[in-house]
């Protein structure tokens, strides 16, 4: 069996992706050498032997420090669990009916279970997803699925370090966008998928740990048609019974679990979602 990086290097020389990577600092290509990745101009980026790597412009960006290895490893349990399986077999039928062929990239991946299962859906290797995120953290998290078809990236997804009009889908999920870096790396035949929460998402807990409701849907909805054409919209929602164990994955998957106290319980959560398939509008191509 390959070790990670083997995966990596191996992935990285993948005719489908070797040339779309660019140097983030003077935005040359960039090409493997031994176990890291350099450019003409000699910066130079190791290869970790987790089997990520990182393209940053700066050694180190100020992150929040939120965002630890625990709650990364409760939100792998709570997805791993099926409680947004319907989410996944959705994105994975849009995938697939767009193309056999692609290549992905899920802006804002965390952990990256969300890209491990919608590949194992697929079943193809000739589907890559590149799953970047500026989460130190997350980015190591998601080692625990490299294999042929899935590239961990630490990057600035406000620099996202490839080239113009190099993706087919960009996938992004929960997470916020910067809609210039998209349109930018984007293919013209692209799309994007794009996943919102619904008022009601997760309504039980927000309600345990008095969390404020999420920006009104009307507002996201008119914000996206403002760059993008909706192709198609969808809708999940859906009450999933929680266990303990399931329960506790939940409430430490937030950052905001401090406000927890052990003698609340919920039974069930509601996990409603909005699902767009965008195309980006001609005149921010």
């Amino acid at each position: 069996m390959l070790k990670k990086i083997e995966y990596t290097k191996n992935n990285l020389l993948n005719k489908k992706i070797e040339n779309i990577f660019m140097c983030p600092i003077c935005y040359n290509d960039i090409k493997i050498h031994n176990n890291s990745l350099i450019c003409k101009n000699g910066h130079c980026y190791d290869i970790s032997k987790k089997g990520y790597f990182t393209l940053l412009k700066k050694n180190k960006l100020k992150i929040d420090n939120i965002y630890d290895i625990n709650l990364f490893k409760n939100r792998m349990e709570f997805i791993k669990k099926g409680y947004y399986y319907e989410l996944h077999k959705l994105i994975s039928k849009i995938i697939i009916e767009k193309d056999n062929s692609q290549i992905i990239v899920d802006m804002g991946c965390g952990d990256g279970t969300h890209d491990n299962i919608i590949l194992n859906l697929i079943d193809n290797n000739q589907t890559f997803i590149i799953g970047a995120d500026i989460s130190k953290v997350g980015i190591e998290c998601a080692t625990d699925y490299v294999n042929n078809n899935f590239v961990p990236l630490v990057a600035d997804l406000n620099y996202i370090p490839l080239k113009d009009k190099s993706v087919d889908i960009i996938l992004n999920i929960l997470s916020p966008s910067n809609e210039k870096e998209m349109n930018r790396i984007l293919k013209q035949d692209g799309i994007i998928i794009k996943v919102t929460p619904k008022k009601e998402y997760l309504c039980e807990l927000r309600e345990l740990l008095h969390i404020k409701e999420y920006e009104n849907e009307s507002q996201i909805e008119k914000n996206i048609d403002k760059n993008y054409i909706i192709l198609k919209k969808y809708t999940i929602n859906e009450k999933k019974a929680l266990n303990d164990q399931t329960m506790l994955n939940l409430i430490n998957m937030t950052p905001l679990s401090k406000n927890y106290s052990c003698d609340k319980k919920i039974s069930k959560i509601t996990i409603a979602l909005n699902i767009y398939v965008l195309k980006v509008r001609k005149k921010y191509e």
